[in-house]
């Protein structure tokens, strides 16, 4: 399962505004885990990264961007895994 792209505009601690892309998706996952979990995926240009969340979490949009505005602003647009 794979949602479609969100994009979002995050301003990071030096004033620069990157825009960013995020879906969710599980295709890389264990059989076990695809009914409880599902992969974040957050692109930046050609770099991203990944983060396991619970699928509850994906119903509540806010909470996503959240996740995605704090991951940015922590690596501080370098998203290169």
């Amino acid at each position: 399962m794979r949602t479609k792209a969100r994009h979002t505009v995050v301003v990071i601690p030096n004033d620069r505004k990157l825009e960013v892309s995020y879906y969710c998706s599980d295709q890389k996952l264990k059989e076990k885990e695809k009914k409880a979990f599902t992969n974040l995926i957050i692109q930046l240009h050609d770099c991203h990264s990944s983060i396991k969340i619970s699928k509850e979490k994906i119903k509540n949009s806010e909470e996503i961007e959240a996740i995605v505005q704090k991951t940015v602003i922590n690596a501080r647009g370098h998203l290169c895994d």
